[in-house]
């Protein structure tokens, strides 16, 4: 199969190929300092008042800004004008421009700092009261975000999960941050985990749907020489039980299993050294060891055509899901996801980024909405036409949908796409894309 994850989504008759299977490590305990001011956790502030206190303080600092005359826009003559470094001016002009504070509030000046530009202020004559209000407002900004987080990392991580008021910024700036650890601590990285599924009806067995699925990971790197798994294959009922699966290669070149999955025309090298590994009811598609950093930078790519994954219709409403676990830190996923006009579905493609840490073994539909993790990222539709599909993270896609199109006999142009687009995912998630399937008009 791939190295991505299927999962075949039905109410009650649910087929799953799924990636879920793998070894979770436990999660670093992270210390959360204690408030300083001494108040049981009753009394501490919450994110409210903290941001209460911001407006205070953004306040106190706009009008230091205007006694003294400076444009708080302009950070560079800011910081000449009244002798700061311009770290400290670029972040006096984020607080003075800020609207709701939630981007800027874990990244105000620190109190040595703001006592450094108040002290200038008053240099510069800006009278008592003025200085006075902005020592107080500064002192409540502290003692609020001690008494709420502990301090400011742990304020930007409560910021970055507070549900739609967040800056997408400042949650990809979390993420990053996330996977520069990872990176560290699994010793590898990837540039682009990519997914590309076409859903069409089955021509050799009518009233039920095939599936192509591709799936890779561009610019992989090993930072320590050790195997890693880039592919996991399993299938499962709603019940759990071991569901068999009718696949071909779409590459029909190499004999055994591990070269069959690939597509070499896409990897780098062309023939990357694959060994598959069987536990329990699933396989495991690892690339194995080799050179560190650049010297071992490996494009590996996967392509499987799946015959009869679906019905057609049912008597009541199902979808047709794929997902794809993500457990290597990468730069970016990208997944397409491409549906035949003949296929009758109904309503938009759904995403999900499911919690995978929490949940490792769930991958229940029903579950979905309770599994799932915050994101502002959406699908979107791709435009007419196999180059509007380009990307410059995969140069040579257009020539993968020239060989999906001709492998399945189906013209490009017959299916509407939608693609997903995420800067460092999470891990360990899986990100879920499904479309619901017409019912059968006639049940």
């Amino acid at each position: 199969m791939s190295i991505l994850t299927f999962f075949v989504s039905f109410s009650l008759v649910s087929i799953s190929i799924t990636a879920y299977a793998y070894t979770m490590r436990e999660p670093p305990l992270i210390h959360v300092p204690r408030p300083k001011t001494g108040h049981q956790p009753t009394d501490s502030a919450s994110i409210r008042d903290v941001m209460a206190s911001f407006q205070v303080l953004k306040s106190s600092v706009l009008e230091l800004f205007g006694a003294t005359g400076v444009d708080p826009t302009k950070t560079r003559e800011l910081a000449r004008e009244l002798g700061l470094n311009r770290g400290l001016a670029w972040k006096l002009s984020r607080v003075a421009r800020s609207i709701d504070g939630t981007d800027v509030a874990h990244d105000v000046p620190g109190k040595q700092s703001m006592d450094l530009f108040i002290r200038v202020c008053e240099e510069r004559g800006v009278n008592d009261t003025l200085i006075s209000k902005a020592t107080q407002a500064t002192q409540a900004f502290e003692e609020s975000v001690s008494s709420c987080s502990g301090g400011r990392k742990t304020l930007g991580m409560l910021l970055a999960n507070r549900t739609g008021s967040t800056s997408d910024s400042d949650r990809e700036r979390a993420r990053r941050t996330l996977f520069d650890g990872a990176c560290a601590v699994w010793g590898v990285q990837a540039q682009t985990r990519f997914v590309t599924v076409f859903l069409f009806p089955s021509k050799d067995k009518p009233g039920y749907l095939d599936a192509v699925h591709v799936t890779g990971h561009v610019g992989f790197r090993q930072l320590s020489s050790r195997p890693w798994p880039m592919s996991y294959e399993a299938v499962h009922d709603s019940d759990g039980n071991s569901v068999p699966i009718i696949k071909e290669p779409l590459d029909p070149d190499g004999s055994e299993e591990g070269e069959l999955q690939i597509i070499r025309e896409f990897c780098e090298p062309d023939v990357p050294s694959i060994t598959v590994r069987k536990q329990k009811d699933y396989k495991t598609f690892e690339l194995d060891a080799g050179p560190v950093g650049n010297k071992g930078m490996t494009t590996v790519v996967f392509g499987s055509y799946l015959k009869a994954l679906y019905m057609q219709s049912y008597d009541r409403p199902e979808t047709a899901g794929f997902m794809v676990l993500l457990q290597t830190p990468v730069e970016r996923v990208i997944f397409d996801y491409y549906i035949h006009k003949d296929v009758q579905t109904e309503g938009e493609v759904i995403t999900h980024l499911l919690d995978r840490m929490t949940y490792p073994h769930e991958n229940r539909e029903e579950d979905f909405d309770h599994q799932s993790m915050s994101i502002s990222e959406s699908p979107r539709k791709l435009p007419h036409g196999i180059h509007g599909a380009s990307t410059p993270h995969l140069p040579w896609y257009p020539r993968l949908l020239e060989l999906i199109s001709d492998r399945t006999g189906l013209d490009y142009d017959d299916f509407s796409g939608s693609r997903f687009t995420m800067n460092y995912p999470p891990i360990s998630t899986t990100l879920s894309m499904r479309i619901g399937l017409k019912p059968d008009s006639s049940s």
